[in-house]
């Protein structure tokens, strides 16, 4: 990403146009890049992305950290052709340094309706002499940086310079990552000093954004019951259900013989390895203020009582509880394993999840179904970063 304003005569519209007469035999390969304006707080800045469409509907996608603090109506994306837009953040995964932009309607820019799922990613850049990472500057021009691919996983694509003549430079950030015509990836960190860039994978795009750009294309999972101390667990199994229906994909029932019915896309199985309990004092415990004889009026009773009321709420916000003198505290291992149906490749992650609980009324059984439930979504979402669908 730049940081300059931008300045001379001439405008947008004629430099792109200049541009793209130049890299004219490669228009169908830049058609979906775009220049990105960011207003954030008092200073104008500029990033890159690329573009997929959806009907009349127009996704941006561009490195997370160009747009994560720009004002409310701060995001403009323009084109080749200098068609120029307002756009908003859909969503964004830190994790990842990636965002989807939606832009807002109507409007004419350039958005394409290729969207990819990475699929053949990794065979196109083992074909391909060389890949290349192509953007839109904040002065109009089609950006080319030729590069190889230093090391793939699924997840990210180490680059390199290609030859002596190609070099990294700043604002390479959002560049779109080709292998010959095919979208590979999206460049979302680029050092200089090193002369190495990161780019992630279209396949993890996919994964983090495809329900969004393409929500008829609906992922199908069977979900096998979950079992927590190798017995089958209802709440735990809900918890899952209901992770996963909120993160659009359909939950199919397994047919009548065990195995997944026709259409099913993959099959998730998670295990509650391992829950412990222990009991510890309550660091933030304060013991009840002695009653004074008769000094306090009803009116004072009435707004030290409501008081401690606020101030308990607030501590419940912080999981900070001061009335309880102990806490029990749950240790529990998830581990998810996922089942491509396709080719019976299997992901499996495991997570640890730690909770602490206040001593005030609830059941050992409540406070451990709470721990269960919890830590079986927030596992789940922690695999599904890792190993997206």
């Amino acid at each position: 990403m730049t940081h300059t304003t931008r300045n001379g005569s001439r405008s947008f519209l004629t430099r792109a146009l200049v541009a793209a007469v130049v890299t004219c035999a490669a228009h169908s390969a830049v058609a979906g890049i775009v220049h990105i304006q960011i207003a954030k707080r008092g200073a104008t800045e500029y990033g890159a992305g690329y573009t997929v469409g959806r009907g009349s509907d127009c996704f941006v996608v561009t490195p997370f950290h160009v747009v994560q603090f720009a004002t409310a109506d701060g995001i403009s994306v323009t084109d080749t052709k200098g068609s120029t837009a307002k756009a908003r953040l859909l969503k964004g995964s830190e994790e990842f340094d990636a965002a989807l932009l939606q832009v807002a309607v109507p409007h004419t820019l350039d958005c394409p309706a290729d969207w990819s799922d990475g699929a053949n990613a990794a065979s196109a850049i083992g074909g391909a002499p060389f890949l290349v990472a192509r953007k839109v500057d904040d002065n109009g021009r089609v950006m080319q940086t030729r590069l190889f691919a230093a090391s793939t996983t699924r997840e990210l694509i180490e680059l390199q310079p290609f030859g002596k003549n190609d070099e990294l430079r700043e604002g390479d950030s959002g560049s779109a990552l080709y292998a010959g015509a095919d979208l590979v990836g999206l460049v979302t960190a680029v050092d200089t000093k090193t002369k190495q860039a990161k780019a992630l994978t279209q396949a993890q795009i996919h994964g983090l954004f495809g329900a969004d750009v393409l929500p008829g294309v609906a992922r199908t999972a069977v979900l096998k019951p979950l079992t927590v101390r190798r017995a089958e667990n209802p709440y735990a199994t809900a918890a899952a259900h209901d992770y996963l229906t909120g993160s659009q994909v359909q939950v199919l029932s397994a047919a009548a013989d065990g195995k997944p019915p026709q259409g099913t896309e993959y099959v998730i199985a998670g295990t509650v390895v391992d829950v412990t309990t222990s009991r510890i004092a309550n660091p933030d415990y304060k013991a009840p203020e002695r009653a004074k004889k008769d000094d306090d009026n009803l009116g004072q009773t009435l707004f030290k009582t409501l008081q401690k009321r606020v101030n308990s709420s607030v501590n419940d916000a912080l999981q900070r509880n001061t009335e309880s003198q102990y806490l029990t505290v749950f240790n529990i291992d998830v581990q998810f394993e996922i089942t491509k149906v396709l080719d019976n490749k299997k992901q499996v992650n495991l997570e640890r999840r730690s909770y602490k609980f206040p001593e005030l009324g609830a059941t050992a059984a409540d406070m451990e179904k709470t721990a269960v439930s919890t830590a079986v979504r927030e596992a789940l979402e922690a695999t599904l970063k890792k190993y997206p669908l």
